[in-house]
């Protein structure tokens, strides 16, 4: 009985556990780039750079000096990666070689078509996110800098009002700006003959926040690529009824 009661007990923990993780927890991402594009994603505090890719490794002839078991286990794991991707890519092209069991091929929407779908998609990706998703724009700095002074001075003016607007919009849908002197700068730069970049931006919601936005954004997904496909479907009848007309 005791131990039915400790397994239980242990159960009842880690599920209050997952419970207030879930509740209290953060899942977010950030994006900078400073001469380099670098976006990180944390999830419930654990942190992974998914761009760039760290692809720096020790070349085979200084692996096999130290380790030739760690070589000869790096080798056949590659060799199971490739076999798998091989049979992968082979049931693939089975399937695409196999008949159809449809009337005739699947309609594919046309540009037009393609951007309703995103432009729906990103629409819903708003009304789910709005209030429920943190913006903060750690840093912002931009020189601005044409090698002509008249040309630098009318790109500086769109640039500022453009941000402007972002910020603002920012703002009003999501979250209030706080920010300390000197992390949105826009200055024009009337000397140089290239402008300057660097970008901080760090989005955060709460883990049982992120779970709905993840689920309502696929089913979005999937609803506006149908409706797409119909859409492309009822344009190829009528171009074929005018063809038989």
């Amino acid at each position: 009985m005791n131990g039915w009661l400790i397994a239980l007990s242990a159960i009842g923990g880690v599920l209050l556990l997952l419970v207030f993780i879930l509740c209290f927890g953060f899942v977010g991402a950030r994006i900078s780039y400073e001469g380099e594009l670098n976006v990180r994603i944390s999830i419930f505090g654990f942190r992974k750079t998914i761009f760039p890719r760290k692809t720096v490794e020790k070349s085979l002839t200084d692996v096999a000096k130290s380790d030739p078991k760690k070589l000869l286990k790096k080798e056949e794991k590659r060799r199971k990666r490739a076999e798998k991707k091989a049979a992968r890519l082979q049931k693939k092209q089975a399937k695409k070689k196999q008949p159809s069991k449809k009337a005739g091929p699947e309609p594919t929407p046309n540009p037009k078509e393609n951007l309703d779908m995103i432009l729906a998609v990103l629409k819903r990706a708003y009304a789910l996110t709005k209030g429920k998703l943190r913006v903060d724009f750690r840093k912002l700095r931009l020189s601005i800098a044409t090698g002509d002074a008249a040309s630098t001075a009318i790109l500086y003016g769109t640039v500022v009002q453009t941000f402007s607007y972002l910020l603002q919009w920012t703002q009003d849908h999501f979250n209030e700006i706080r920010r300390k002197d000197g992390d949105l700068t826009i200055t024009p730069d009337f000397l140089s003959q290239k402008s300057t970049f660097a970008l901080d931006i760090r989005l955060q919601t709460r883990g049982f926040r992120a779970i709905g936005i993840a689920f309502g954004l696929f089913r979005a997904y999937r609803t506006e690529k149908r409706r797409a496909r119909l859409h492309a479907k009822k344009r190829i009848a009528k171009q074929a009824e005018k063809k038989a007309t």
